[in-house]
């Protein structure tokens, strides 16, 4: 969401990830409130994406995904920080991410590897224009852009690769469904662009990945069949009870005859 310097300090690009240990991270680097509000889209979008993400990274050693969580990318005596939409780290402790309070790359032991930021009015030009920079510094390896609403810029996806100092574009466009797609080779997965939501499909598996809307759908159809397999199964049970029944009577009326 947002990139700020904190306490009113000058960033100085020369400034490398060196703590003092004399000084206290809570305080130094704290969690802060974002700037500004976002959008129920927006919001949306955030979590949708999130949930796709850490569904399909969960378990796996070394890796956190994070979403909206200050990422500190220099120390004191000019601390900044970024807020990434969504990110995914690699060669990290998830455990010890998801119990701080900010992410500090000297502490982390490592930078996001890939980053989306998803635009709003408020921040789509910082987006384009000033956090590749930021993104470049920290030692990102893609870093992705995404337009749910479709006017701020175009094409609505698009993504870059590290290449050196600068950034590569990586290749984005429509598939067969008229999603825009492009392959993220950090993550092994494409994103696609499916009108206001943005979608992760699985080469390997040839199958999309799951966010909390495609698992509440799934567990909405797999209640409903099983709700209608019991329903199936009672009115079998009816029927057996019915025609036992009707035996019965018809065996008391043979045995009067």
């Amino acid at each position: 969401m947002s990139a700020t310097t904190v306490a009113g300090a000058a960033a100085d690009p020369a400034v490398g990830p060196i703590a003092d240990p004399a000084v206290d991270p809570a305080v130094a680097y704290p969690e802060t409130v974002p700037e500004v509000s976002e959008s129920f889209l927006h919001t949306s979008v955030r979590f949708q994406a999130f949930s796709a993400l850490r569904g399909h990274f969960e378990g796996r050693p070394g890796c956190f995904v994070g979403s909206d969580f200050n990422v500190y990318y220099r120390p004191l005596p000019a601390p900044a920080f970024v807020e990434p939409d969504l990110f995914v780290s690699f060669g990290v402790d998830p455990a010890a991410l998801e119990s701080d309070f900010s992410y500090r790359l000297w502490d982390a032991g490592a930078p996001p590897a890939f980053v989306v930021e998803i635009a709003s009015k408020s921040t789509h030009r910082k987006d384009l224009h000033v956090k590749p920079a930021i993104y470049l510094e920290m030692g990102t390896s893609e870093y992705w852009c995404f337009d749910p609403t479709g006017g701020f810029y175009a094409p609505s996806l698009r993504g870059a690769r590290r290449a050196g100092d600068a950034w590569e574009p990586i290749e984005v466009a429509l598939d067969g469904e008229g999603r825009l797609r492009g392959r993220s080779g950090v993550l092994g997965l494409d994103l696609c662009a499916e009108e206001s939501r943005l979608r992760f499909w699985d080469p390997r598996t040839a199958a999309w990945v799951p966010d909390h809307d495609d698992t509440r759908r799934a567990l909405q159809r797999t209640s409903g069949q099983r709700d209608a397999e019991a329903a199936a199964r009672r009115a079998a049970e009816q029927r057996a009870t019915a025609a036992e029944a009707e035996l019965a009577a018809l065996k008391a009326q043979l045995a009067d005859q």
